[in-house]
């Protein structure tokens, strides 16, 4: 359990690519809404960086 606590910046920051990426594929494979992705993507970021600061 600590190993996973002490990773959980890493676990956040590719969750957030991840999303990023798939939100790409999404756009041109030509869906037209997309944005739930980016949104996700940015949540995920910004936990990433809170997680990451303390």
């Amino acid at each position: 359990m600590g190993a996973f606590l002490g990773n959980l910046e890493a676990l956040f920051l590719a969750l957030a690519f991840g999303s990023l990426v798939f939100g790409l594929l999404a756009r041109l494979l030509g869906v037209r809404r997309a944005w739930p992705f980016f949104l996700l993507a940015a949540l995920f970021l910004a936990l990433g960086l809170r997680f990451g600061l303390q």
